[in-house]
């Protein structure tokens, strides 16, 4: 009472009974003090969680690291080929992401939840604690690792989504700056925990204990309007009143969950569609590297930026542009890349004082970047899981009893007998038929003495047929050189057709050029003949047969620093080495800069829609 008059202010003996319990120092969940000398323990959600996003982080940097082994500017990578993983590496990498997504959102909520935020407070006085020393500077600087590597890990969640939906060479490097920033941060963490309490403190995370939630703090309104309800309203005493609380850790769990639907479902609704779309069989177009056609103007555009390939003007990206229709028979492709040179030479022979040579940026002619033409492929397969990366195996030696590839990078093949329709364009072997090489991914190939002698490639292969083209080369000879299979009839028609002629690989072949020759162009090799070509002189690697191009037909022009390429096919073949093409199917681009085996890439296939 105060001047006769009741105040509203609650006497201390009037307070609900739990505002009267001490505050537990939040990191106490296994009921030890701070300087207890008991061993120390972490509440079951908290071990839950930080094994899962340590599993998800470990599968994603294993997986992550050896996808950017390949990329040409982290080849130094190719150090740790030894000890990471070679199968379905882009399949498990988006499922650990998707895994660390939903894991990181559940871990927010599971702090919220439980009370926990305290414990991992970077305020003020823990900044400060940082320069008094001893334990609590240990603490202070690990709550700032932590920190660290939370926004390191979201870091890389954004910058992957952008990757796989966008896509994009610079943010494929910030990506993998971001890794390394990750897992520097997850060690000095570690570290951390072992300078502030040894190695009990380290493993009090295999120690899981029940939780204890903390009572909240005393909220001061909420205690005047409840006794004020007391005074106004009086009412039957209660017994006590249920409340339905959900868990922390089950509500963590249906976060996490949540997170993860939404990134899948994010994908199956923004996955690219390539309508197809129907024409007449009298509208089709010509196929000559010029989409002026009126019937491609029915089309519509789609692209993809593709990443980690050759050249392409230091940038080792390039964006496809792609268009499609179809006549009920056959279907019609459009393909645009930019490309900032025409790239024509493939191997070339050169005479020197000691006989014929390979044109080669390297001796063991594996892997060539300088004197190489430009290609295109396309990788057609039916829909099924896992849909990205199942047939790329990198590795040096993926498939244990069997020689790696040629280049060391790895080896293309699929598993359980399944055929994935890969079409390879390539510029000098085009021809005057527009041939295209019809390849199929299949199950690896047991090695023969043909392969191993040249290389072995797993389990890609031209579909069976007789090859529309030759390598000039017949043999080799002692001295390391090489004997042509056939020579040019007149040596000045050939060096007019190939243009101008320089080792420059940042450098154009002339307009129109033509660095292939026929079987009338030339005559078989013989020493005579050879006799009679001055030291110097340089002829085509490629002999290319008077025969038209077979199922699949394409012809490319470039022209202002971008390639057009027009390519048809029939829509079913009947062939087992062939995808029948029709709704659903799903589609895969690549672009080579006068590369022999280095291509651009992308993650999400197109998946065509016929009209």
């Amino acid at each position: 009472m105060r001047n006769g008059r009741r105040t509203c202010l609650p006497n201390r003996s009037e307070l609900p009974a739990r505002n009267h319990r001490p505050q537990r120092w939040p990191s106490d969940q296994s009921g030890e003090g701070i300087m207890s000398n008991r061993r120390h323990r972490s509440d079951v959600g908290t071990v839950l969680l930080h094994f899962v996003l340590l599993g998800a982080f470990v599968v994603a940097l294993g997986t992550g690291l050896r996808i950017a082994c390949d990329d040409p500017d982290a080849g130094w990578l190719a150090i740790l080929d030894p000890v990471l993983p070679s199968e379905h590496l882009w399949f498990r990498h988006l499922v650990a992401g998707v895994a660390l997504t939903g894991a990181l959102a559940g871990y927010g909520v599971y702090v919220r939840r439980a009370r926990l935020t305290p414990r991992m407070r970077l305020d003020l006085a823990r900044l400060k604690a940082i320069g008094r020393g001893g334990e609590a500077r240990w603490a202070a600087l690990g709550i700032v690792a932590l920190w660290l590597l939370l926004l390191g890990l979201a870091a890389e969640i954004v910058t992957g989504a952008a990757m796989f939906l966008v896509g994009g060479q610079i943010m494929t490097a910030i990506h993998l700056w971001v890794t390394w920033a990750c897992l520097a941060c997850a060690i000095t963490h570690v570290a951390l925990h072992l300078a502030r309490g040894g190695l009990q403190h380290a493993l009090k995370i295999f120690r899981p204990s029940p939780l204890r939630i903390a009572p909240p703090p005393p909220d001061l309104a909420e205690l005047l309007a409840e006794q004020m309800r007391k005074g106004s309203e009086p009412r039957e005493a209660s017994h006590g009143e249920a409340t339905l609380r959900a868990h922390p850790l089950a509500t963590a769990a249906a976060v996490a969950v949540a997170f993860a639907g939404l990134a899948c479902g994010t994908e199956v609704a923004t996955r690219p569609v390539l309508p197809v779309v129907a024409i007449a069989k009298n509208q089709a177009p010509i196929l000559d590297g010029d989409i002026s056609d009126p019937a491609w103007s029915k089309a519509r555009a789609v692209s993809v930026m593709t990443t980690q390939g050759g050249d392409f003007g230091g940038t080792h990206q390039t964006r496809i542009e792609v268009r499609a229709l179809h006549d009920g028979e056959r279907i019609y492709f459009a393909f645009l890349w930019d490309d900032p040179t025409r790239s024509l030479k493939h191997q070339p022979l050169v005479k020197t004082p000691e006989g014929w040579r390979v044109a080669a940026s390297r001796p063991d002619l594996a892997d060539e970047e300088t004197y190489h033409e430009d290609k295109f492929a396309v990788l057609l397969a039916p829909p099924g899981l896992p849909l990205i990366g199942a047939a790329i195996h990198l590795a040096t030696r993926p498939l244990r009893g069997k020689p790696g590839s040629s280049s060391g990078r790895g080896l293309h093949y699929t598993s359980g007998g399944a055929i994935v329709d890969v079409w390879q364009w390539r510029a000098s072997h085009e021809g005057a038929h527009g041939h295209v090489d019809n390849c199929h991914f299949g199950g690896p190939q047991e090695p023969d003495e043909a392969m191993l002698a040249a290389s072995y490639s797993g389990g890609f292969a031209l579909d069976p047929g007789d090859a529309p083209h030759r390598a000039n080369i017949a043999g080799v000879t002692l001295t390391g050189g090489v004997l042509p299979r056939r020579l040019p009839r007149d040596i000045a028609a050939t060096a007019r057709v190939m243009g101008r002629i320089t080792d420059a690989a940042h450098e154009s072949e002339s307009e129109n050029a033509r660095w292939w020759m026929t079987m009338a162009d030339t005559v078989p090799y013989s020493p005579e003949r050879d006799a009679t070509i001055p030291v110097g002189t340089i002829i085509p690697g490629v002999i290319m047969a008077d025969t038209q191009a077979d199922e699949v037909v394409g012809y490319g022009r470039w022209a202002g620093g971008r390639w057009t390429l027009e390519i048809s096919r029939r829509l079913a073949t009947g062939s087992p080495f062939d995808v029948e093409i029709k709704s659903g199917i799903l589609m895969w681009l690549a672009a080579f800069d006068h590369a022999q085996k280095r291509h651009s890439r992308h993650l999400r296939p197109f998946r065509l829609q016929l009209e």
